[in-house]
């Protein structure tokens, strides 16, 4: 059986058709596979940041600085 998506799992959980080892065991199926997307996507970030840095570096523009924006200000 393959992992029940969170809003499935909570569905099941409240209808009291799923015992606690088993939405555990979905809970941390689900866990992993979140892990795993946000690891991969940090590579992607990662390799984008490079990616530009190198663009930079070639065409020799200036980097834009990195700078707070101002908050709004309230009437």
């Amino acid at each position: 059986m393959g992992t029940m998506p969170p809003q499935e799992l909570m569905r099941q959980w409240r209808l009291e058709k799923i015992s606690v080892e088993m939405a555990t065991g979905h809970i941390l199926q689900n866990l992993t596979k979140i892990q795993t997307a946000i690891d991969a996507i940090n590579i992607i970030l990662y390799n984008l940041h490079a990616d530009v840095d190198s663009l930079i570096a070639h065409t020799g523009m200036k980097p834009n600085p990195k700078s707070k924006k101002k908050p709004l200000k309230k009437d």
